[in-house]
């Protein structure tokens, strides 16, 4: 059986420990359980916290754990959970905790991350020059502690060796039945999956986030622009005339509006798009190439593919979930 080890932090989200614990815990049984099958058990759990207390959650969920954090053997998985939105106070109580982190990376160990939890990876500089993800809405925050890593803060999560960083909350569902996917094989993922009712195969972020976190940035000639974009995206746009017409160069214009929202202005504007499209396909009976023309695209197999690369999902299969 594979160990497993949860770093609980005080004041983070519930979720983010509750679901990977009876994930990895259920994995092999519960599935066994309801088809009368014979119990495989493939992981042992343990929940660790800085000093061995119960930490305290959220929504004021007391939890007990096993033990300290620093007392643990070496473990095959290592899971930090959210440490909420108090960055500084995070890196500051958990700061005995990185150089341990340092060395479970350096022996192997594979570490994932959820939500805020990753900005002890970033703090240990095992993400500088990597990419990396966590909840949409923490991006701006997170970018700019650390600047070394290339955040996307659009994707589910994101594996880079032995370091899988995901997204908020129940994304930690996600991170664990990939881990169970990648250690124990696509069936036990599976099977574990549809015992805990979980769905499967999200990887983006995007239908949760929208572009809200792309506004989140303090340039006020790229939020002019962004604003010209959202009331103009049906348009036919020329992105490097709006550049001049903005007084900068094409090329100066991609990297300030990058630099400020963590994305391309060709990319922004496909996403506004995409937005409004699913406004138009949520609860109606439009069709998909009606839609694609209403956002600005006439090639529908184009709108397409731009849709499911940034909803995740294609415009069909968005329109039937929303029914």
């Amino acid at each position: 059986m594979k160990k497993v080890l949860i770093y609980a932090q005080q004041f983070g989200f519930a979720s983010t420990l509750v679901g990977p614990l009876e994930v990895f815990a259920y994995t092999g049984t519960l599935w066994n359980y309801l088809t009368c099958a014979e119990f495989d058990r493939r992981f042992t759990v343990q929940v660790a916290s800085l000093d061995g207390r119960p930490v305290l959650t959220r929504t004021g969920l007391k939890i007990e754990v096993d033990l300290a954090v620093l007392d643990a053997d070496d473990a095959d998985v290592i899971l930090i959970t959210s440490c909420g939105e108090a960055i500084d106070a995070c890196l500051q109580a958990s700061a005995p905790v990185i150089p341990w982190l340092q060395q479970q990376a350096a022996r192997g160990a594979l570490i994932g991350s959820i939500c805020t939890g990753m900005v002890l990876l970033a703090a240990a500089g095992l993400l500088d020059g990597k990419r990396a993800t966590t909840h949409w809405g923490m991006f701006d925050t997170v970018r700019g502690c650390f600047p070394k890593v290339q955040l996307e803060p659009d994707q589910l999560y994101i594996e880079e060796g032995n370091i899988i960083t995901a997204g908020g909350g129940y994304a930690g569902n996600d991170l664990a039945l990939y881990l169970v996917e990648k250690l124990c094989g696509k069936e036990i993922a599976r099977q574990c999956a549809n015992a805990l009712m979980l769905d499967t195969g999200r990887t983006s972020q995007s239908m949760y986030a929208g572009i809200m976190h792309h506004r989140m940035h303090h340039d006020e000639r790229v939020q002019s622009i962004q604003q010209w974009l959202e009331q103009n995206f049906n348009a036919d746009i020329n992105l490097d005339e709006l550049a001049r017409q903005y007084g900068m160069s094409p090329r100066n214009f991609k990297r300030r509006f990058t630099d400020a929202s963590g994305e391309t202005p060709l990319n922004y504007l496909q996403k506004l798009r995409v937005e409004a499209a699913k406004h138009l396909l949520d609860g109606s009976s439009v069709q998909i190439e009606q839609v694609a023309e209403q956002v600005g695209y006439r090639d529908v197999n184009h709108f397409r593919r731009l849709f499911k690369r940034h909803a995740g999902m294609t415009p069909a299969r968005f329109r039937a979930i929303n029914r």
